[in-house]
């Protein structure tokens, strides 16, 4: 089973974690830490409406599934394309976000 390195606060170090999928971030490139257009993110969660991506800082952030981008710019950003499902969840809440949006 596929395992990602991911800084951990509470731990003070990086972890191994066990993501659930891929995606490609499909939209404009922010911050020295965020997302980077085009390119394919480890997704480690489905909560509440968001997905936990090992972003470029190799940390779990939380990013909308329906619109990812930075919480502190309202303007449009990007797309989740899924690159690789493990379980199920991606596809199943990606298409749910494709139908609602």
């Amino acid at each position: 089973m596929t395992q990602v390195r991911v800084w951990s606060y509470d731990a003070g170090a990086y972890v191994e974690r066990t993501p659930i999928g891929r995606v490609r971030y499909n939209g404009r490139t922010f911050g020295p830490a965020g997302l980077t257009a085009g390119a394919i993110y480890y997704v480690l969660s489905v909560e509440e409406g968001m997905l936990r991506v090992v972003d470029d800082e190799e940390m779990g952030y939380l990013y909308d599934m329906a619109d990812p981008g930075p919480f502190d710019d309202p303007s449009p950003t990007g797309k989740w394309e899924l690159i690789e499902d493990y379980t199920g969840v991606l596809s199943r809440v990606l298409q749910q976000v494709a139908r609602e949006n």
